[in-house]
């Protein structure tokens, strides 16, 4: 059993999408789940899209809110990035720590984003999402005609919202 278990984790650590790590300064938040890295080591600016998580549009009720909450926690400082894939636009994906906070489940703890069901396989948002909605953080204390998903937002709002 051990065996199996050293061999899995010998394969997750060898996957380089999986393990890539990179840091870098925070040079612009554009909305609540994306932000504008410069990278010292490729010595170039790449669009990151935080993982797991899923902000309102900026257009939406909570979109300027979320943007601003993550500006105040990430914007002009330096922070360490474990990437886990690139998006359909061909933005780097990850996980974000400015010093020892988890960014991704801190903006689903304060109500600043949702959960990404659809790609979700982190507990720690999942946690923050649940304990954001209990206790009526953020966009969970907006009414519930204006707490939507960004995609069911972008379905109803076509002309408002863009890539």
């Amino acid at each position: 059993m051990l065996r199996i278990l050293l061999l899995a984790v010998v394969a997750l650590v060898a996957d380089p999408a999986m393990a890539k790590l990179i840091s870098g300064e925070v040079v612009r938040v554009k909305d609540g789940d994306s932000l504008m890295l410069y990278r010292p080591d490729v010595k170039r600016t790449s669009e990151l899209r935080l993982a797991g998580i899923d902000a309102p549009e900026l257009a939406q009720p909570w979109g300027l809110q979320a943007r601003s909450a993550l500006r105040r926690k990430v914007e002009g400082r330096a922070v360490r990035v474990e990437l886990t894939d690139r998006d359909r636009y061909g933005r780097l994906v990850g996980r974000i720590w400015v010093g020892p906070t988890y960014v991704n489940a801190y903006m689903t703890q304060f109500g600043h984003a949702w959960a990404f069901d659809r790609y979700l396989k982190d507990s720690r948002i999942r946690a923050g999402q649940d304990l954001a909605r209990r206790e009526k953080r953020g966009l969970w204390a907006l009414p519930p005609q204006d707490r939507l998903p960004p995609p069911t937002w972008r379905e109803r709002n076509p002309r408002v919202s863009g890539p």
